[in-house]
């Protein structure tokens, strides 16, 4: 199932102003040097290996506030291998040249984010109701586009911020003698649009959670083996139907089959955000 995430236009054009002073200053010496004000040019941006596209939904955005025409060739999400276009664009060889290096860095990331969670996803078996994930290890200031990018491979956002549910964690159980305690102080204040999800580390833990009323238990660095376990109490104990079930923590492209076939409801991996390999791609003036 498709994953949606409505992207937010006006929050990434104020981003991308922000990337265009950063990287523009007072305009580029070189070409303002070496290229007439008149030259017009095409240009073609493409990949140069295969790749799941991210970030086209962008290079309008960032060509067409210069008066270049854009003319994308492909679409977020798309399959796309070695040397297909991306893009053509049309306009002055100037501007073109002036946001060239803003347009790949932003879509080298943003496909490579999709591209490794697109590896994920096809790991998980085509009967399985399971989710893979993004977690908010993410880079400061590129939150918006690496979310956008995992459901670009398939998978979902997770907590886009901290306000949109809530995540009892170790270092928030500390202040407390027990979760019960915690979860009842936390459904005295919240709304009841927010779900409540609580990280576990053993099996006690999670069944006080998940008795207590949380909405979401995260099975924290527990080996397939153990994850087995853990859903085998829940069922025994008839709670398995009342919780998500999240597992977290050193799942990796190697083990990540063995994690899938439990049953699970979701996989998250920090790793989609902070470990890809950013995809190759050029932008070549042709014409």
């Amino acid at each position: 199932m498709k994953r949606i995430y409505p992207f937010p236009k006006t929050l990434a054009g104020e981003l991308l102003k922000s990337f265009i002073i950063e990287d523009e200053g007072y305009g580029d010496i070189t070409s303002e040097i070496l290229i007439p004000d008149e030259k017009q040019a095409q240009a073609r941006l493409f990949t140069r290996e295969d790749c799941v596209l991210s970030g086209a939904v962008l290079i309008s955005d960032i060509f067409q506030s210069l008066g270049c025409e854009v003319i994308l060739k492909a679409n977020d999400g798309d399959r796309l291998v070695k040397n297909q276009d991306i893009a053509l664009i049309y306009g002055s060889m100037k501007n073109i040249l002036l946001r060239e290096r803003l347009a790949l860095n932003l879509l080298a990331r943003m496909c490579g984010i999709a591209t490794k969670t697109a590896s994920f996803v096809q790991q998980v078996p085509k009967d399985s109701k399971t989710v893979i994930a993004a977690t908010r290890k993410t880079t400061p200031g590129m939150r918006l586009f690496e979310k956008y990018a995992v459901t670009c491979g398939g998978g979902d956002t997770h907590r886009l911020r901290l306000d949109d549910m809530v995540l009892l964690k170790d270092n928030h159980r500390v202040l407390f003698t027990s979760i019960t305690t915690a979860i009842e102080q936390l459904k005295k204040h919240l709304s009841f649009s927010k779900k409540i999800e609580v990280e576990v580390e053993d099996y006690d833990t999670m069944l006080e959670a998940a008795k207590a009323g949380a909405d979401i238990i995260m099975l924290d660095n527990m080996s397939p083996k153990e994850v087995a376990k853990a859903i085998e109490i829940l069922e025994k104990n008839k709670l398995r139907n009342r919780v998500i079930l999240e597992l977290s923590g050193g799942i990796n492209k190697e083990n990540i089959v063995q994690y899938a076939k439990l049953g699970a409801d979701i996989i998250s991996s920090g790793a989609l955000t902070h470990s890809f390999k950013s995809i190759d791609l050029s932008l070549d003036i042709i014409k």
